[in-house]
């Protein structure tokens, strides 16, 4: 965590883009001012990022007409600007590197010379704490009560700037003008939440989205594992929700990527129309493919046979550490985790230089088998309890208990590595799923959740 206090302590946002750029994916921005198009417009257009932003509608104009219209000129379906009413949030997160939280606009005067105040979370952070969910909630609310930018919105913003121009501020017929606009959606603001209240509703949606995702997954994985669909070298008993997670793994990884980044949110937007032709084009690349695309036949006929004996309810309570490091080894989630988790969180010097991944799968997986909830239990126990712990019907609940209930949660063991761990050990119910699984069903047009 940084402390972002500009001339105070001399840490600038400005340092955020300046490294930023290799591990983003893609740029959400709910800032509700802005004025200067270089700090992140431009450099989020310059470095093929893709840009979803929030601005503030009012009266005031609050985001500069400059900016509004090269978002319109640009007409890209991955650089997207919406409007809100009653918007005063400043927070942008770089998906793959982390968040800044704080005070200040998209303007050069809060990036340097205001005095203003935020802090930049990395991505390990935001998930270790519990932090990404609800960042990412604030950014589905807020797109709720939007209006996309269009000409008519624009023709609107233009007509004010020029009463505000002819200094008619004081105008309530022009104003009114405004913020009465059909062209904007009529949100009256936030009403009074309730902790407990948000709480439930945070697992009533993430319930409905998991099973709903989970049955997209089995559908896939029933039309992939039909022989007409399935490659030569695939054994054809492989389970179904396997067969689902590989094919998932091989598009994303070979259809997807636009040089060092999986451009997903351009293959969303081309495929959401007509997400079913999308799959068909998918399942026709897969069922020609003479050899695995990448290392699909290992992780299908040789790790998914370990990992589900290993996470079988008989094997599961005597899982010893030696055996926890194995399982840690093969799933992709974690694999990927354990790239980005910072070494002092698991016990690995920092001043040795760059760790290899088998040290770092290792310092993970020791980690996390000898953590503890805040009652005391092991992640062994948390896994057998999300895997056995009731009915099958319920696994879901079980795994949302595991991410929020401090009895069940184990530090480093986040919602794609249970989700991959439930569907690799009960994966004729459960197709794995996890951040890569997400994004993959997004860039065949599914307007599913992608959960770190």
């Amino acid at each position: 965590m940084r402390l972002i206090l500009g001339q105070i302590n001399g840490r600038y946002l400005r340092e955020i883009t300046d490294n930023a750029a290799k591990d983003t994916e893609y740029v959400e921005a709910a800032v509700a001012y802005a004025s200067d198009q270089a700090l992140l417009f431009d450099w989020c257009w310059d470095q093929k990022i893709p840009l979803y932003y929030w601005g503030r509608f009012d009266d005031g104009v609050p985001v500069a007409l400059p900016i509004l219209e090269r978002f319109l000129a640009r007409r890209s379906p991955t650089f997207v600007c919406k409007l809100v009413r009653h918007h005063h949030a400043k927070v942008i997160w770089w998906h793959g590197f982390g968040a800044y939280i704080g005070s200040a606009n998209l303007s050069a005067k809060a990036w340097y010379n205001n005095i203003e105040a935020g802090i930049f979370l990395t991505e390990d952070e935001l998930v270790s704490n519990g932090f990404a969910d609800d960042l990412r909630k604030t950014f589905v609310e807020m797109d709720k009560v939007a209006s996309p930018l269009s000409d008519e919105v624009m023709n609107v913003l233009k007509q004010r700037q020029r009463d505000l121009n002819r200094r008619d501020e004081a105008d309530a017929a022009s104003a009114d003008a405004v913020l009465n606009s059909e062209a904007v959606h009529q949100w009256p603001g936030l009403t009074h939440v309730s902790r407990k209240s948000a709480s439930e509703a945070g697992r009533v949606e993430f319930l409905r989205e998991w099973r709903e995702t989970l049955q997209i997954l089995r559908d896939i994985g029933a039309i992939v594992s039909l022989p007409e669909n399935r490659p030569a070298w695939l054994r054809a008993d492989a389970p179904l929700g396997t067969q689902a997670d590989q094919f998932l793994h091989a598009y994303y990884y070979n259809r997807t990527m636009d040089g060092r980044r999986a451009d997903w949110p351009a293959h969303y937007e081309r495929n959401k129309l007509d997400p079913g032709q999308a799959l068909a084009e998918a399942v026709g690349w897969w069922r020609r493919q003479h050899t695995p695309p990448s290392n699909e036949d290992r992780t299908l006929n040789d790790w998914a046979p370990l990992l589900q004996e290993r996470l079988s309810e008989a094997s599961l309570r005597a899982l010893g550490e030696a055996e926890f490091i194995e399982v840690f080894e093969r799933v992709h989630s974690i694999i990927e985790y354990a790239r980005r988790v910072p070494n002092k969180a698991i016990g690995l010097a920092e001043n040795v230089g760059v760790h290899s991944m088998e040290v770092k799968i290792k310092a993970l997986a020791r980690h996390v088998y000898s953590a503890r909830s805040a009652s005391g239990r092991s992640a062994v126990e948390t896994l057998h309890y999300v895997l056995y712990g009731g009915s099958q019907d319920d696994t879901p609940l079980r795994l949302w208990n595991a991410m929020h209930d401090p009895q069940w949660k184990i530090d480093r063991l986040g919602v794609s590595g249970l989700g991959e761990l439930v569907g690799w050990a009960l994966p004729d119910r459960f197709p794995p799923r996890n951040g890569r699984t997400s994004k993959a069903l997004r860039a065949l047009g599914r307007n599913v959740t992608i959960h770190n």
